[in-house]
C-alpha cells in the first residue's frame, strides 16, 4: 500500500468503522431471525458432537485437565474456564459432525467459528441476548466477507477458509461484545488476520482433525479482543498492505469490492445455508438428486446397472476422492458412499454412519457403482452454482437423469422451520429426549428476544448433559 494512503481509510479500518459504529436497532428484523436459526442449529449440531466427535474426545478432557480462571462454560461438559479455551471446546464439538452452516461463495462454515466464540465472551462480560446476536451477525458479516474476497483461489492453494477467515470474525465478534471502539476493533479484526490458519489437507488423511480449525479460529476471536481491550496494537494495513493478508492467502486474485461493499445491505449470514445432511456440502446436490431418484425408480438398489455422478472439480477434489470409506469421518466426505445410502435408505442421517453401514456389502457394491466426473460447464458455474448432474440406469433399462444448480438448504432453497427441526430431531434423538429440542427452540426461538438469556441455555444444557 503506498505511503500516500491515510491509515484511517484503509480497508481493515471502513470496517472497523462499521462493526464499532452499528448497533442492534440498525439490522433488520429478518437478519435477526436468521441469526437465531443459526445459533439453534449450531447448539444441535454441537449436543451432538459432544457424543461423535473423535477429536473432541481428546480435546474435552484435555481443556478440563488444563483448569484455570473460571470464565466460560464449556457446554455438555459443564465446567467453567477461561473464555478462550471454552471457544476452543465448542468450537471442535460443532464442527465433529458435518452439519454445521456454510457459505458457498466464501467455501467456509462460519458457525462453529463464530457461534462458539460469542457464547463464550458473552457468558464471560454478561452480555444480553440482543448483544449475542449482535455479535453474530457482525462476526458472520466480518469472516464471510473476507471468505468472499479471497475464493476460489484461496480453496485452490489448499487453504481452509473456516480456519483462515474465522478468526476475523470471531475478533469482530468478540470486540463487539467487549464495546470496543473503532480502531480497538481494528487491532482485534487485524491480530485475528495475524492468526489464520488452516489446510486441506486434513481431508486426505485423518479428516477427523478438521474441527481442531474452527475450534482454534473461535479461540484466536476471544484472545485477540482481549488484547487489544489490553492496549494491544496490530497493523491496519492488514488487507491491503505490502505484505497484507489479501496477497498471502490468494496472490492477486482477490475482490476489494467483496470485502467492503455494500456495508450495512449486504448482511453475510443471509447468504449462508442449512446443512441437512451429515456430510461435506460437495455431496449434498447429489444426495438431493439420489433421493429424487429412489422416489423415481422405485427400485432395488441390486437393479441399478450405473450411476454417473457429473459436478466441478473442487468438489471432486474434497468428496470425489473415497470410493469405499473405512471409517466415519472418511464417510463424511465420499460423494460415492453418500449416493449409495441415499439411493438405498432414502436419506443421509447420522445414524447412517455406523460401523455396520460402512461395512454393509450391498452399500459398499452400490457406492462401487458410482463415477463421479468433472464437467467443465460446472467448473465455469462454480460457485454461482454448486450443483451436480446425476444418471441413473437400471438393469431393465429405466433410467432417471437430471440436474440441480443448487442443493436444498441455500439461500434460493431455503429450509422452513420444519424442516431445521426434522434435522435437528434426527440429529439428536440417539442422544437425548425429545423435550432436549422442543426446550431449546422455545428458549432461542420462540422467546422474545428482551426475554431471553444465555443463562437459560447453559441450565438447560446442564439439565441434559449432567
Amino acid at each position: 500500500m503506498g505511503s500516500a494512503v491515510n491509515i484511517k481509510d484503509t480497508l481493515l479500518c471502513k470496517l472497523a468503522d462499521y462493526y464499532a459504529s452499528i448497533s442492534y436497532d440498525d439490522i433488520p428484523l429478518k437478519v435477526i431471525n436468521k441469526a437465531k436459526r443459526s445459533l439453534v442449529d449450531l447448539l444441535g449440531e454441537l449436543a451432538a458432537g459432544f457424543f461423535v466427535g473423535e477429536l473432541a474426545k481428546a480435546v474435552n478432557p484435555y481443556l478440563v485437565e488444563l483448569g484455570g480462571k473460571e470464565e466460560s462454560t464449556l457446554l455438555c461438559i459443564g465446567k467453567k474456564m477461561p473464555a478462550m479455551n471454552a471457544a476452543l471446546g465448542m468450537g471442535v464439538m460443532s464442527h465433529a459432525i458435518e452439519l454445521d452452516d456454510g457459505h458457498r461463495w466464501g467455501t467456509s462454515h462460519p458457525a462453529v467459528a463464530i457461534i462458539p466464540a460469542v457464547l463464550a465472551m458473552a457468558e464471560r462480560e454478561k452480555s444480553s441476548f440482543a448483544e449475542i446476536l449482535l455479535a453474530i451477525v457482525i462476526g458472520y458479516d466480518m469472516m464471510l466477507r473476507a471468505a468472499r474476497a479471497i475464493n476460489p483461489a484461496h480453496l485452490k492453494r489448499g487453504f481452509h477458509s473456516t480456519g483462515t477467515c474465522g478468526a476475523l470474525g470471531a475478533a469482530a465478534a468478540c470486540a463487539k461484545l467487549l464495546g470496543l471502539d473503532s480502531t480497538e476493533t481494528a487491532y482485534a479484526i487485524s491480530m485475528g488476520g495475524l492468526q489464520s490458519a488452516g489446510l486441506q489437507e486434513m481431508l486426505h488423511d485423518h479428516p477427523g482433525v478438521k474441527p481442531l480449525q474452527p475450534g482454534k479460529a473461535a479461540a484466536a476471536g476471544v484472545l485477540s479482543a482481549d488484547l487489544a481491550k489490553r492496549g494491544a496494537k496490530a497493523p491496519r494495513t492488514l488487507f491491503e498492505g505490502e505484505h497484507g493478508w489479501l496477497k498471502a492467502m490468494c496472490d492477486s486474485d482477490y475482490s476489494e469490492e467483496a470485502l467492503v461493499g455494500d456495508l450495512g445491505s449486504r448482511f453475510e449470514i443471509l447468504y449462508t445455508y442449512t446443512k441437512l445432511y451429515p456430510t461435506c456440502r460437495h455431496c449434498h446436490a447429489a444426495i438431493d438428486l439420489a433421493r429424487e431418484a429412489r422416489e423415481t425408480l422405485y427400485c432395488d438398489p441390486a437393479d441399478i446397472e450405473s450411476i454417473e455422478v457429473k459436478t466441478y472439480r473442487l468438489g471432486i477434489v474434497e468428496v470425489g476422492r473415497i470410493q469405499v470409506p473405512k471409517t466415519q469421518q472418511e464417510a463424511m466426505f465420499s460423494l460415492p458412499f453418500a449416493v449409495a445410502i441415499a439411493l438405498t435408505r432414502g436419506n443421509v442421517t447420522l445414524q447412517d454412519y455406523t460401523p455396520e453401514t460402512l461395512s454393509d456389502p450391498k452399500l459398499i457394491s452400490l457406492a462401487e457403482k458410482v463415477r463421479v466426473i468433472e464437467d467443465e460447464k460446472l467448473n465455469d458455474l462454480y460457485p454461482e452454482e454448486r450443483g451436480a448432474h446425476m444418471k441413473v440406469v437400471l438393469k431393465d433399462g429405466r433410467s432417471f437423469e437430471k440436474y440441480i444448480p443448487v442443493a436444498k438448504g441455500e439461500p434460493e432453497n431455503p429450509v422452513s422451520d420444519g424442516d431445521l427441526k426434522e434435522k435437528l430431531e434426527a440429529m439428536l434423538s440417539p442422544y437425548y429426549p425429545k423435550e432436549f429440542l422442543e426446550d431449546l427452540w422455545q428458549i432461542v426461538i420462540e422467546k422474545e428476544t428482551e426475554k431471553q438469556s444465555f443463562d437459560d441455555i447453559i441450565e438447560h444444557f446442564g439439565r441434559y448433559c449432567s
